[in-house]
């Protein structure tokens, strides 16, 4: 019976050892699986961020571009209603001319306010993209702090495992001798 004991002591120590190694195996893959999803977060981002750098890029552009044409409109005003005069006072005729050219301001006014929408619409889609930005962060953080506490956890179980081994060691020292 006292010699079948450092059998069963060496069958538990592989039993636990074989245990600890597929716990190991588990949670280094779930942290392979938690790597991979950070960094997939943080690709999304990564795009996210171009993507909206893009967009704002852009629309400075075309905010600029509806900035000049808004500033030109008075001077353009200004022309128009000379060229009416001169034109009213050699011929009548002329009239329907100035006519098209008024119809014209007020299509490039509604340009512009068409842009404003666009460009309200653009901001609100920006914010929206900000949001999405900041909660995949967030939960890229939650991921790392996940990540960061099963790494502790392993740490502990592998230590635990080392203090069993070693007490399982002396133990099996102590009834060889």
């Amino acid at each position: 019976m006292a010699e079948d004991f450092p059998l069963i002591v060496s069958k538990a120590v592989a039993e636990s050892n074989k245990r600890f190694r597929d716990e190991n195996s588990a949670l280094q893959e779930e942290n392979r699986l938690i790597r991979i999803e950070a960094a997939k977060l943080s690709c999304n981002l990564m795009v996210a961020e171009i993507d909206h750098s893009r967009l704002e890029d852009a629309m400075s552009a075309e905010l600029r571009g509806a900035r000049k044409e808004a500033s030109d409109l008075p001077q353009k005003l200004h022309l128009l209603a000379q060229e009416k005069i001169e034109l009213e006072s050699k011929l009548v005729s002329y009239r329907l001319k100035v006519a098209n050219l008024e119809a014209s301001m007020k299509a490039d006014a509604a340009k512009v306010e068409n842009l404003e929408k666009r460009s309200a619409d653009r901001e609100v889609l920006l914010g929206k993209v900000e949001k999405e930005r900041d909660d995949t962060k967030a939960e890229l953080d939650r991921a790392q702090e996940e990540n960061m506490r099963i790494a502790a956890e392993l740490a502990q179980a592998r230590e635990e495992t080392r203090k069993l081994l070693k007490s399982l060691l002396g133990l099996a020292k102590k009834l060889k001798g």
